[in-house]
């Protein structure tokens, strides 16, 4: 039953919105403002890569959303909500 209702938030989440590492069991991530990540560990093969391997680090636009298991986020800048899994 859990699983029905992730997909509109009702496992509850994480705001953040600072710099500081955050660990947790998350099946999305959403901008809440323009957002900058630093670094990210999940499920997604190659994400990291898009973050420390560019020449910029991921920036995503206000309400862009990210899809699958992650477990790891740092922000440089702006903020997001880590929906649980």
């Amino acid at each position: 039953m859990a699983n029905e209702y992730r997909g509109v938030g009702l496992n509850g989440g994480k705001f953040i919105s600072d710099t500081a590492s955050h660990t947790g069991r998350w099946f999305s991530i959403v901008a809440t403002e323009d957002t900058t990540i630093t670094s990210i560990s999940g499920n997604i093969e190659g994400i990291s890569d898009i973050i420390v391997g560019g020449s910029s680090p991921l920036t995503l636009s206000t309400n862009t959303a990210l899809y699958g298991a992650f477990d790891e986020i740092t922000l440089a800048t702006g903020s997001v909500i880590a929906y649980n899994r």
